[in-house]
């Protein structure tokens, strides 16, 4: 089995950090969301209440605090039930200017929370041998051309190392998934075909 070029190795690397990064920024943002969406509904609850019965004192009536985590609780159920709802359908075409902008603002939290494990997620650990089978399966895809899933069993019987490779290339960019008349095939990405030339020249 030909041995991963170190561009390719850097470029697995270079991956990682990012994603890492992205992951540990969304973690942050995601924190201090939850924090100023827990504020904010403390601040209209305190408000509506002290509109409705007068001024409360210097002490903050303990139900409060408790109704607002629980409508940030509540915002998590419903953000976790609108992921599941959304997951697998396309992106809406919807006017960019509307009232879902207001709901769109809400889940933001619950978002840039699942946003955090997406991140860690794309995080691809693969050992000194994987990586040069995951630029061999790389190769093999640029001279076949179009390479259906079935073929590539060939390659690598193993179905879970299979996609754990294929879902690496797609990541680094390399490859993308396609929907023909009779099966899903794969095929290396026209922008990214010059640098593959010219890395399996060198």
């Amino acid at each position: 089995m030909n041995s991963a070029p170190p561009e390719f190795r850097a470029q697995l690397r270079s991956h990682n950090r990012h994603a890492m990064l992205a992951a540990v920024l969304s973690a942050i943002a995601a924190i201090v969301l939850w924090n100023v969406a827990y504020f904010v509904f403390v601040l209209v609850l305190l408000g509506l209440t002290t509109a409705a019965k007068g001024d409360w004192g210097p002490e903050m009536p303990m139900w409060i605090p408790a109704t607002a985590f629980g409508l940030a609780l509540a915002l998590l159920v419903w953000g976790i039930v609108d992921h599941i709802r959304r997951r697998f359908k396309p992106t809406s075409d919807r006017p960019i200017i509307g009232w879902h902008l207001f709901g769109e603002f809400l889940l933001l939290p619950v978002r840039l929370l699942f946003s955090t494990w997406g991140n860690f997620g794309a995080v691809r650990r693969l050992n000194p041998a994987e990586q040069s089978a995951a630029w061999q399966l790389l190769t093999t895809i640029h001279q076949v051309g179009k390479a259906r899933i079935g073929s590539l069993a060939l390659f690598e019987p193993d179905v879970a190392r299979l996609h754990k490779l294929l879902g690496t290339l797609q990541l680094l960019g390399y490859i993308d998934l396609h929907r023909g008349e009779e099966d899903w095939f794969y095929t290396v990405r026209s922008t990214r075909e010059p640098e593959l030339r010219a890395l399996e020249n060198s």
